[in-house]
Parts: C-alpha cells; sequence; structure tokens
C-alpha cells in the first residue's frame, strides 16, 4: 500500500508499481484532503519490489506499508482480496 498526494500521482504510481513486479492493482481510492490510496496484490517480494520502485519517484509518494501474509480476517476487512477477477477482465 503506497499512499500519495494528487490523483495525477496516484496513477503515475499505480502504473510504476504494476510494471516494477508481478504484482495486480487492488484499488487505487481517495482518501480524504487529496490523498489517495494504492493498494497492490503479489508475493512479498514483488510487492516489496513494487513499494521501492514507487519511492523512488521522490515527493510523490508520502507513506507506505508492506503487510505480509495478512491473516484470512484482515483480508476479509480490507480491499485486498483481488476480487476474483481475472487478467482477462482488464484486457481491451
Amino acid at each position: 500500500m503506497v499512499q500519495v498526494l494528487g490523483y495525477p500521482a496516484a496513477l503515475n504510481v499505480a502504473d510504476v508499481m504494476v510494471k516494477a513486479a508481478q504484482v495486480v492493482l487492488v484499488s487505487c481510492e481517495g482518501i480524504g484532503s487529496g490523498y489517495w490510496t494504492v493498494v497492490v496484490r503479489g508475493t512479498v517480494a514483488d510487492v516489496q519490489a513494487s513499494v521501492q520502485t514507487a519511492r523512488h519517484l521522490g515527493q510523490e509518494v508520502k507513506s507506505w506499508q508492506v503487510i505480509p501474509h495478512p491473516p484470512g480476517n484482515l483480508a476479509a476487512v480490507l480491499p485486498i482480496a483481488g476480487g476474483g477477477r481475472g487478467l482477462e477482465d482488464y484486457l481491451l
């Protein structure tokens, strides 16, 4: 999960994160006061690599958090389950 200030920054971070490693974009949503949260899911190594790449963008990234192996009850409460959609649902 990465927090940024501004929608253009959120789009840029989401793009960089999914291109940096084999992660799935779970959500990109505004959380108020201009801040946006970008959530990705994948293996711990891939998520860490994508977050690290996003952090190299500089001032755009305000905070970040990696939750390795979230327990089932956390996955049920937070929007990190991936939605059960396949890659073909996102292709144009």
